[in-house]
């Protein structure tokens, strides 16, 4: 029997995702799984294959063969052995079946598929093609009655269409942060709608669940201070053959940490907002930031305490809630949302 407990991780990359790198043709790049189907017909078809027969069928290095072959037998317990006057592999046991889908248990084929449907969600984003290609390499070798699953009756997933976004930015800006090379950008400002051109040191391209969008932070020049840019707002990017170092005493994990909503400010404070009873039930459920604290209520209510910058942010966000939230602290904030109250009672105000 083929081994079970395999991780899916190993099956994915050594079997899936690994094809032969070093050509152009089709056979070329057909992946190790593929020729091992194509070494199991033939051994059950006694026709005693060898590395050097299999590697000029699908053009690729006798060692690549030797290797699918080491695989099957040690990993898959495939019942390969070597018959030197025939000189080529046989089956050892007719009953042994070559069923690649037994490397996953049916949990782990249920997540792959639930993926693949999670997936559609976000094409145009980063690797989505490379990704949605392995998987249905993965899917595609799966028997029937795997893929059967109910699961698309169990789940369903909220629509979303991501911002358009010129595949080939990704590219560049990834080589530019890989390489630490400094990009120049056109980038169209949201509260103005005017674009400006800037020169940046990008840091890290950052995927925000709640905005849905993809934003690049880095160092920009313009302003001398350390921003992040969203990247369907970007125009137009070429990469400049200067180099930057980012300064060590710079923490990626602390500046979104001390993000709010995607807004930065190095200015941190301690934000205290009690939530009614009511509003209580959803916040208890959600995590608002990664610093945050809860405090239960003997009423019910809770008490939530964070420490962000970016208070502006923090305000619209409060003001999603109504009544249900008051900001205790700081004073700072309780005042900004007054102002904000008090001009848009002005435009429900009864003539």
């Amino acid at each position: 029997m083929p081994v079970i407990g395999l991780r899916s991780e190993t099956f994915f990359y050594d079997i899936i995702l690994l094809p032969t790198r070093n050509s152009d043709t089709m056979k070329q790049t057909r992946p190790p799984l593929v020729r091992m189907q194509y070494i199991d017909q033939q051994l059950r078809e006694n026709a005693y294959p060898n590395c050097s027969r299999v590697a000029r069928h699908f053009e690729v290095s006798s060692k690549s063969i030797q290797r699918d072959v080491d695989y099957m037998r040690d990993l898959l317990q495939a019942p390969i052995e070597f018959d030197s006057k025939r000189n080529g592999f046989f089956y050892a046991k007719k009953e042994w079946t070559f069923l690649p889908s037994t490397t996953l248990d049916r949990q782990e084929t249920d997540a792959l598929i639930i993926t693949k449907k999670v997936l559609s969600q976000y094409q145009g984003t980063p690797y989505y093609n490379e990704v949605s290609r392995a998987l249905d390499k993965v899917l595609q070798y799966l028997p029937g009655k795997l893929l059967t699953s109910q699961l698309s009756e169990i789940y369903s997933f909220e629509t979303f269409s991501p911002s358009e976004i010129d595949p080939r930015f990704f590219a560049i800006i990834e080589d530019a942060i890989r390489n630490k090379l400094k990009i120049h950008l056109s980038y169209r400002a949201f509260w103005n709608s005017q674009e400006t051109e800037r020169t940046l040191q990008p840091y890290r391209l950052h995927y925000s669940h709640t905005k849905e969008n993809w934003t690049l932070i880095g160092y920009c020049e313009l302003r001398n201070e350390i921003r992040s840019f969203v990247v369907s707002r970007i125009k137009s990017v070429t990469i400049a053959k200067k180099h930057f170092t980012i300064p060590a005493s710079f923490s990626m994990e602390r500046y979104l940490d001390e993000t709010f909503d995607q807004i930065h400010q190095d200015e941190i404070q301690d934000v205290v907002i009690r939530f009614t009873p009511y509003q209580a039930q959803w916040i208890r459920e959600h995590r608002c930031h990664s610093s945050q604290e809860i405090e239960e209520q003997k009423d019910g209510s809770v008490i939530l305490k964070m420490r962000v910058g970016a208070l502006d942010a923090v305000m619209h966000w409060v003001l999603r809630y109504g009544k249900e939230a008051e900001v205790l602290e700081p004073k700072e904030l309780r005042q900004m949302i007054k102002e904000e109250l008090r001009f848009t009672k002005r435009i429900y105000k009864v003539v």
